[in-house]
This record gives structure tokens, C-alpha cells and sequence, in this order.
């Protein structure tokens, strides 16, 4: 699998901003290959190892700064990505559009990122969708969680009030798709 320039860089972000003491600590920890690409410059809008840019950087930082809870890790840095994307020329889309066209959308937006992958909704209702994520070659808890934190966050952006992820099914657990119950107020 890979992942889009966009992810790596803002996992790096994540970690400056939030823990800006422990960043050289954080770089120091990272395997040879997420260091050698953490330390160079990284491109936007090019494909990188997911591995390397997301699997490995993400469970170092959940063992630095979350006490292993990779979950928790992930769930923060999904909101940070979801933050920092979605705040800049999205927002004034997101500020108009409805919680289910966004995550319509979602598909699309994930798909942009993560090669391959494919992300549908299943149930819309007036205060939530599933979301379903069908087609994940690598999946992990990492990126599970870091798409239920986007999810969570770009709803925030759009103003959606209580909201509520569940992960019903899971690919990481050997189900055929990893299903996101999500609901709001």
C-alpha cells in the first residue's frame, strides 16, 4: 500500500505541535526507513510507504506519548489530519455542506490518500451514516483509528454536535469490510 505525501507530513506535524520538547526524540525512535523519509523533504502530492510514513511513525508516537494505546494515538492524529486539511480552502465547503454529503464524500477524499482503498456508506440516517470500508489490503489499527479521529473531526468542522463512532466490524479482525456506525445530534 501507499500513502499520499499529505499523511506523512501531518503525522510529522502532529507530533511538533503537540509534543514539540519530544520531536527529535520521536525522529531519534523511527526505524531507519520512516527516519530516512522523515528527514528528507516530502512531497504533497506523492506516494510514499505506508508502512514507513504512517504504520511505524504512528506506533512510535503512540509508545512515546499515549502509553502504547495505539487506538488513542491514531484516534488524535486522524483529528489533527482532518484539522489541518480540512480548516484551510475546504472550509468555507465544509461549512455549508451537510454531515452526509460529507461523508459521501469521505470516499473519494480516502481514496485520494491511501492507494487502494475503497470507502462507501452504507445506512443514511437523518442523524448518522454507516461508513464502510471494503477494500484496505494492509489494514491495521492505526489506520482504522485514524480515519474514525478524520471522521470525527471534519463532522466537528461542520458543526455536527455529540457525535459518536463505533467500529462494528473490522478488517484488522478478518470481517470483510470494517464498518463505521456514526452518529450525531
Amino acid at each position: 500500500m501507499k500513502i499520499k505525501g499529505t499523511i506523512v507530513t501531518s503525522i510529522q506535524g502532529f507530533v511538533k505541535e503537540n509534543f514539540p520538547n519530544r520531536f527529535q526524540e520521536w525522529i531519534n525512535g523511527l526505524t531507519p526507513e520512516s527516519k530516512d523519509l522523515f528527514t528528507k523533504s516530502i512531497m504533497a502530492s506523492e506516494w510514499y510507504s505506508y508502512q514507513d510514513g504512517l504504520i511505524k511513525p504512528s506506533e512510535l508516537a503512540a509508545q512515546l506519548f499515549y502509553n502504547n494505546d495505539i487506538k488513542k494515538a491514531a484516534w488524535e492524529i486522524g483529528r489533527y489530519s482532518a484539522d489541518v486539511g480540512l480548516n484551510g480552502i475546504y472550509k468555507v465547503f465544509i461549512l455549508i455542506a451537510t454531515p452526509q454529503f460529507i461523508m459521501k464524500r469521505a470516499g473519494k477524499i480516502l481514496a485520494s490518500f491511501y492507494e487502494p482503498s475503497v470507502l462507501v456508506l452504507g445506512d443514511v440516517r437523518p442523524a448518522g451514516v454507516d461508513v464502510h470500508l471494503t477494500e484496505f489490503p494492509d489494514p491495521s489499527l492505526i489506520a482504522e483509528y485514524r480515519i474514525a479521529g478524520w471522521i470525527e473531526k471534519a463532522l466537528e468542522i461542520c458543526r455536527v454536535k455529540n457525535i459518536s463512532i463505533k467500529i462494528t466490524k473490522s478488517l484488522t479482525k478478518g470481517d470483510d469490510m470494517t464498518v463505521y456506525v456514526v452518529d450525531w445530534e
